[in-house]
């Protein structure tokens, strides 16, 4: 059960999530993509408070994280725009190259730095469309480097573009024709020679709508999910966790701290992982992410990092694979008391190993026995899950050993916040 009182309803006061979308349709009227923007509806704050780098941002965390690609566009083109930061100075999440196109804004300031930055994602094998384009002069320098021109048709006479238009596709590019809102206008785009064809006259805008917690909980925990799929390699994670500083600064400062006693230091996430593994390093992205979503109760992530600790020294004791993995099912067993939900239903949708799961929902499988012992111990009761195996005294000395292990990993936390 949920508690209740005010400061409950404080922490899971909901902000509404909406990603528009209009559909982008060929010359045969058949769906090639979908345009994805973010609409922002919440109380006390307008479209106005939030700069464009946020709402790009919030587009593609939204898009990925609670909405799924999969369920907003299906089997088609995803269309987002990005502004000149994120062409320039960011790195662009884990997108599906044969999925996205990245549109450039028509208000962005074209200049070498942009240029250099579209280009090197155009080499790089993305797909990049120029948005609200008019037949300026001006964005010469990156039609090398589109795949789709998207002409904003509204108060522009077509016709008079003829030589214009056949000129972009002696280029190869693809022409968009955009706003389009009569059917006059789709019958002169079409027999100029457009390609696609989006606006009001076929469909406006469609607002999907979901609900997220404030405090960015079930984002939070959808990171945790994906930082422990199996099939997400180095280069992805280290991604993933370089997508949000504040994650990466904690890594890599609690990785040089001198309880660790690494003789070199360590600046990157690639480097971390040859020091301490890729298993390590998740579990322990996943311990930050999860120091973020507690607030109130220290002693909850006490209580999970202990577990964590036994699980792996259980694990070792009895030479099961991947001490690592039980070190995680030890730290995600709290998950349940830390959100207030089942942890059945946590768990379900989150891409672990099948041993991992039954360990967490069915306390079965080898991961269990660490994660049954130490709930024995938190009790007050024998810890027989694993006496058959380590002497109790060896596994007192451990318990002792974890909670001294987790204090120093505590005190290291409180000076990263």
């Amino acid at each position: 059960m949920l508690n209740s009182g005010p400061e409950m309803e404080q922490e899971c006061l909901l902000e509404i999530v909406q990603i528009g979308r209009q559909p982008i349709l060929d010359r045969n009227q058949q769906t090639f993509g979908y345009e994805l923007l973010y609409r922002y509806n919440n109380k006390g704050a307008g479209e106005d408070a939030i700069d464009g780098d946020l709402i790009t941002a919030r587009t593609l965390l939204f898009t990925f994280l609670e909405f799924g690609v999969k369920h907003l566009v299906g089997d088609h083109r995803a269309f987002v725009n990005l502004t000149k930061q994120f062409f320039t100075d960011m790195h662009i999440p884990m997108l599906d190259k044969e999925r996205f196109v990245l549109e450039v804004l028509e208000n962005i300031q074209i200049d070498s730095e942009l240029v250099n930055g579209v280009r090197k994602l155009h080499k790089n094998g993305f797909c990049i469309a120029l948005d609200d384009y008019r037949f300026e002069s001006h964005w010469e320098p990156l039609l090398p480097c589109c795949s789709i021109i998207k002409v904003d048709i509204q108060g522009l006479n077509l016709a008079s573009f003829a030589e214009e238009i056949s000129g972009l596709k002696a280029k190869g590019l693809v022409l968009l024709a955009e706003k389009v809102e009569t059917h006059a206008e789709y019958e002169m785009a079409f027999e100029l020679g457009f390609d696609l064809f989006q606006g009001y006259f076929f469909a406006k805008p469609q607002i999907l709508s979901t609900r997220l917690l404030q405090t960015n909980q079930t984002l939070l925990l959808k990171v945790i999910s994906r930082i422990n799929d199996p099939t997400v390699d180095l280069d992805e994670l280290a991604k993933l966790i370089s997508l949000d500083p504040k994650l990466s600064f904690k890594v890599l400062r609690f990785i040089n701290s001198a309880s660790l006693g690494f003789t070199k230091r360590i600046s990157s996430i690639q480097q971390a992982v040859m020091y301490i593994g890729l298993k390590k390093l998740r579990a322990w992205a996943s311990l930050f992410i999860m120091s973020e979503m507690q607030s109130k109760n220290s002693e909850l992530l006490k209580t999970g990092l202990i577990r964590a600790e036994m699980c792996y020294f259980i694990s070792r004791e009895l030479a099961i694979d991947d001490p690592e993995s039980a070190y995680t099912v030890g730290l995600l067993s709290i998950l349940d008391a830390l959100l207030n939900r089942p942890l059945d239903e946590l768990v379900k949708d989150m891409p672990l190993p099948v041993e991992m799961t039954q360990a967490l929902i069915e306390r079965t499988g080898k991961y269990s026995i660490g994660l049954n012992c130490v709930l024995a111990l938190e009790q007050g009761r024998p810890p027989e899950a694993c006496e058959e195996w380590v002497t109790p005294d060896k596994v007192i000395t451990n318990y002792v050993k974890a909670i001294a292990n987790t204090e120093n990993i505590l005190n290291e936390l409180g000076g990263l916040h």
